[in-house]
């Protein structure tokens, strides 16, 4: 049910321009402000231990191989930039992310023990998860736009920065034998590209689709993290 209302949200977003009815504006002021509400689609993240040791306070008996699957989550944020010419511009991105763990695809499993409570895994079985990870982030980069037609831009964009977020497991399959809650900060990087729909000679609509990656990764145990973003954003020219 969330997901097929996250789809819907991000085409109603997408569509939303082409509604709308405004004279040609530039978008050229200097100095602008926006803020922006969004879905969060993580991709999953393989997990692969060799051999026994602690890994967040967890301590693996023996191997263990499968993948992390996650829910959907959201995203609010803000941005501040600064348009240097009619074409380019640099900006700094601000978002708050927030979603759930959904399953863990065990391939090859072993066992896991926190305070005495003791997992154990079983190959090719896949177990529930309770758990989320929220996160803030703020990456700095370039954005570069071009005109589609009198009132509508195209642009594109990324840049790099940093991630500070919480990452919790209550429990896996009902086993708190796999449970950690640590926080970490990691460096992030984001591609952007979209449109923007001029509202007023002051304003307007942006649409954006981001590719987004923390370099989250463990060695011997989890891969970097990466997701894709769909977001609105209203923006203010100064």
């Amino acid at each position: 049910m969330f997901k097929k209302k996250t789809i819907t949200f991000i085409l109603s977003m997408l569509m939303v321009p082409f509604f709308l009815k405004a004279e040609t504006y530039s978008l050229n002021k200097n100095l602008y402000i926006g803020f922006s509400l969004g879905a969060l689609v993580p991709n999953d993240v393989k997990v692969q231990k060799s051999g026994a040791g602690v890994i967040n306070g967890v301590n693996f008996s023996a191997n263990i191989s499968g993948n992390f699957v996650f829910d959907n989550g959201y995203q609010v944020g803000g941005i501040l930039g600064y348009r240097l010419n009619d074409f380019f511009s640099f900006e700094t991105d601000l978002a708050y992310t927030n979603f759930d763990y959904d399953k863990l695809e065990l391939t090859v499993a072993g066992t896991a023990t926190v305070g005495g409570n003791t997992f154990t895994g079983t190959d090719n079985t896949t177990y529930d998860v309770d758990g989320s990870i929220s996160s803030f982030s703020i990456i700095f980069g370039p954005a570069f736009d071009m005109d589609v037609r009198e009132n509508l831009e195209f642009f594109i964009g990324g840049g790099i920065g940093f991630a500070s977020y919480s990452d919790e497991i209550k429990t896996v399959g009902g086993s708190s034998g796999l449970a950690f809650d640590e926080d970490f900060t990691d460096f992030a990087a984001k591609f952007k590209a979209g449109l923007n729909y001029s509202l007023s000679d002051l304003s307007y609509f942006q649409a954006e689709y981001g590719y987004n990656f923390v370099d989250s990764g463990i060695e011997n145990y989890s891969e970097d993290f990466s997701a894709n973003s769909f977001s609105a954003k209203i923006i203010f020219n100064f």
